[in-house]
């Protein structure tokens, strides 16, 4: 049994887990359409009703084959987003496929924040999904160039608004790694959620400072992303990953390179590494999984709707399920507060 709670001040109720998309587009592995559907088929038997997507995913490869599955399911008994902030293009050499392994060859993403761009993205959007209405638009990751946060506030962000004027989608939101941009964001009154990745999770608590206040003010509710954190609430070994860098001598350099956020001054490779293994010793000490507690911790916050879980199996699907719905006790809770491995 999955439970659900409600988007924001709209009448949208999300499965608290969610299915994140990302690697029905072949990220970070190859995925084949038999193990996409697969796996969409037992997350939807599971319970799962929450299905998250983007343009970037694939060059589109994850929204057509999100699309194709939903097309077997009646319409009202599901929510699905998707997102705005790249288009799609023609191209003779991609570097999507690079990351997005086994994407089309032919098909590449480049970053449009503008009014036109925005409209564009959700009607080719829209054809690749086979339908004619989203539940949830997010704007993409507007903080990967200096100029992006001013070009979507003129542009994109006034077109998704009108978009939900006209019903074609019922509530906005917005997406990145970082809470400095969202607080910004949520000073624009329109928003009815977020997507957060990576910023309130068993490891990293930091929205808990300025962006969940700023949200529970403006109703803004949270879906969240990266809840392992990249690898690190899994498995923690200098070997594993952080914010999608590896955790070695270079961790903080690539991190500020990759544009993803920008590392605080206390941030090292060792610092988050040493956390992680306090974490993981404390699961062990009450005979929990890491990961359970990773998928488990952000549902006491009443202003979290779902986390999204990236699955490329039904193996991987039926796992997080089965940690989901196994109960913790709260003393488990109290030790990590007590200890100082999560906040109060």
């Amino acid at each position: 049994m999955i439970n659900k709670r409600k988007i924001g001040n709209t009448n949208i109720e999300v499965s608290e887990l969610g299915f994140g998309c990302a690697p029905l587009g072949g990220w970070p592995v190859a995925v084949s359409d038999q193990d996409a559907n697969l796996s969409l088929e037992t997350a939807w038997i599971k319970g799962i009703r929450y299905f998250d997507t983007a343009p970037l995913y694939g060059s589109g490869m994850s929204e057509k084959r999100l699309g194709n599955f939903l097309q077997k399911q009646k319409r009202e008994d599901f929510v699905i987003s998707t997102k705005v902030g790249r288009l799609i293009v023609d191209t003779k050499k991609s570097k999507a496929v690079e990351k997005f392994i086994g994407s089309p060859q032919d098909k590449d993403s480049v970053f449009n924040f503008t009014y036109d761009g925005a409209m564009q993205s959700i009607e080719d959007s829209l054809k690749r999904l086979g339908l004619d209405k989203i539940d949830i638009l997010y704007l993409h990751d507007p903080d990967n160039h200096p100029d992006h946060f001013e070009d979507a506030k003129k542009g994109a962000v006034k077109a998704m608004i009108q978009l939900r004027d006209e019903g074609v989608v019922k509530a906005i939101g917005c997406g990145m790694n970082q809470n400095e941009m969202l607080i910004e964001f949520a000073k624009e009154g329109c928003f009815d959620c977020f997507l957060l990745a990576g910023r309130y999770t068993l490891i990293d608590q930091t929205s808990l400072d300025e962006l969940i206040p700023v949200c529970q003010k403006n109703n803004i509710s949270l879906v969240l992303g990266g809840v392992f954190n990249s690898g690190i609430l899994i498995d923690p070994s200098p070997n594993t990953y952080f914010d999608y860098s590896k955790l070695d001598n270079n961790w903080n350099k690539n991190l500020t390179e990759s544009l993803v956020r920008k590392p605080k001054n206390f941030e090292t490779a060792e610092y988050w590494l040493q956390k992680a293994y306090k974490l993981r010793d404390a699961c062990n000490k009450f005979s929990l999984e890491l990961k359970q507690a990773a998928i488990q911790f952000p549902y006491d916050n009443s202003i979290v709707s779902s986390c999204l879980l990236g699955m490329t199996s039904s193996t991987q699907v039926n796992e997080n399920i089965e940690l989901y719905n196994k109960k913790i006790d709260k003393e488990f809770w109290e030790y990590l507060k007590e200890n100082n491995l999560i906040r109060n």
